[in-house]
């Protein structure tokens, strides 16, 4: 159950945190935009934790009390495990999820003429190996990786449909690999500390916990494009 109790207040002392961490060039502007949009759509209490989930430990323990994060992990882990080919899909619409665990059975993620943003970060991930399906096809799916205990893990992702984009945000310090094949499109690899914007404003790399993880991508892709964002 979502927490709404004490929403307002928390999501000013989030947006404090933001400004800081902007002003201390800990986020670029990009970043700082998005996570600040993030937070003033936040719904509950637990989607502001997911705006600094990558924070240091001390400011996150300061915003969101352990007790209250132990909680949440307790529920967490009350959750039924998953079953075989679950299917998230949507088609002529726009649909935004986190996804609270993922196990050794694939996981398939189906977007048409829509977009989809695919919330990974929280998840609990049950197994060392997972099996992600993406069908995209006349729209674009964006899938959140970003998740701490990525390391040590082996992500497959099997890639299909086009005319569209796939964008998979991963942490830094993984192993990329590319078994997929693109027919008239592109596929990237981004580094978001060496934007253009951030060389243009002279703005020093800030260095971040690696998380050292196997991702490798499979299947095929047409006439779109395909972004590995870290």
């Amino acid at each position: 159950m979502k927490t709404i109790y004490g929403l307002p207040k928390k999501r000013e002392e989030v947006i404090v945190v933001l400004q800081e961490a902007f002003s201390n060039q800990n986020l670029d502007d990009t970043e700082y935009e998005s996570r600040l949009n993030e937070a003033l759509a936040a719904k509950s209490i637990e989607d502001l934790e997911m705006v600094v989930f990558d924070f240091p430990a001390e400011i996150k323990n300061k915003l969101f009390p352990k007790e209250a994060a132990a909680v949440q992990e307790t529920q967490l882990s009350n959750l039924p495990s998953m079953q075989s080919n679950d299917n998230y899909r949507v088609i002529f619409g726009e649909d935004k999820r986190q996804v609270p665990q993922i196990g050794a059975q694939a996981i398939n993620f189906l977007s048409i003429l829509s977009s989809q943003m695919v919330d990974l970060r929280k998840s609990v991930l049950q197994g060392n190996r997972f099996k992600i399906y993406v069908e995209c096809l006349l729209g674009k799916t964006v899938i959140d990786l970003r998740n701490e205990d990525l390391s040590g893990k082996e992500i497959d992702i099997w890639i299909g449909g086009g005319l569209g984009e796939i964008e998979i945000l991963v942490p830094q310090g993984g192993t990329i690999k590319k078994e997929a094949q693109f027919f008239g499109g592109n596929f990237t690899m981004k580094d978001k500390r060496k934007s253009w914007l951030n060389r243009l404003m002279g703005k020093q790399n800030t260095e971040a916990q690696s998380v050292f993880f196997t991702l490798t991508l499979h299947g095929n892709y047409w006439l779109g494009n395909v972004s590995v964002i870290y």
